[in-house]
């Protein structure tokens, strides 16, 4: 009903809110990667200077600046994320499930497979010389227990049975399993094909907030071993950014901005037998609080 009555004025008044509103989210998704890339290491720089975020997933075009900023903004912090928790050996094996453009096996400088169902992005992988796997990710094509560490970047969302999927990683990963979702305060189930112009795959089905996904990971043989949230938008600009970012967390939506989330939750887990049960519990209970 507030939206309602919002959009009416605005309207009456003549304002173009869909625009006011995209600058605010460009400008502070820019000031966000700018803040991040003033830190980052001169092998990072060269990873993003040769990556085009246009074409980050193979199979669409990025028009806006905005998405441009929030997905380089993302990709540093995954990459530092990788670096911080993938202990990679000389003959490990990684894996990228869901995989669109190679830069996070890139960043690794090791031998590693892209997966993914898309054939668009299949094929732009391939292009870029990556060993790449077109699949279902809820039935790899692997030996068991054959690849060392795997990334699972922003899919977990899209699959409709997040379990049978986290068990057959589970099959194939001998050690460490990477993982993002989008950061959101309550789990969120979507209707099916609520966006017909997209494919079946690139729908969210299953958001997690942080307590409901570390329950469903207690249906698998893995257990939370680090983890962290990465900001990519941030309206502190200015005074009127602010009030704009508040209007809209109380009114619209509280974990998106302009259909952007402005948050994403980064862990690791490992397989069980690789950690003291006893200590999960204290463990979580020190991560909970250290993200909080």
């Amino acid at each position: 009903m507030i939206k309602s009555y919002v959009k009416l004025l605005t309207q009456r008044l003549g304002i173009n809110t869909h625009k006011i509103l995209f600058e605010i989210f460009e400008r502070n998704a820019q000031k966000v990667l700018e803040i991040k890339y003033s830190s980052i290491d001169a092998a990072t720089k060269k990873l993003l200077q040769a990556e085009n975020e246009r074409f980050h997933y193979g199979d669409a075009i990025i028009t806006e600046k905005a998405s441009e900023y929030v997905l380089t903004s993302f990709t540093i912090d995954r990459i530092a994320f990788i670096r911080e928790n993938a202990l990679l050996k000389n003959n490990d094996i990684i894996a990228d499930l869901g995989d669109s453009n190679g830069i996070f096996l890139r960043s690794c400088q090791k031998d590693g497979v892209s997966v993914n169902i898309s054939d668009p992005a299949v094929k732009s992988l391939h292009g870029r010389g990556m060993e790449t796997v077109m699949a279902d990710i809820e039935f790899l094509p692997f030996k068991d227990n054959s690849i060392h560490t795997i990334f699972l970047f922003e899919t977990l969302e899209h699959v409709p049975n997040p379990i049978t999927l986290l068990d057959e990683i589970s099959r194939v990963c001998s050690d460490t399993l990477i993982v993002s979702i989008p950061f959101v305060e309550k789990t969120k189930i979507h209707p099916y094909n609520y966006d017909p112009t997209r494919p079946i795959y690139q729908h969210h089905i299953f958001e997690f907030n942080r307590d409901d996904f570390l329950t469903i990971i207690t249906h698998t043989p893995f257990i939370l071993k680090s983890e962290k949230v990465a900001t990519v938008l941030d309206g502190r600009l200015s005074l009127f950014d602010r009030l704009v970012f508040f209007f809209w967390d109380h009114i619209v939506e509280h974990d998106t901005f302009c259909g952007c989330f402005k948050k994403f939750y980064l862990c690791k887990l490992i397989k069980s037998s690789k950690i003291n049960k006893g200590k999960v519990m204290e463990t979580t209970q020190k991560n909970k609080k250290a993200i909080e």
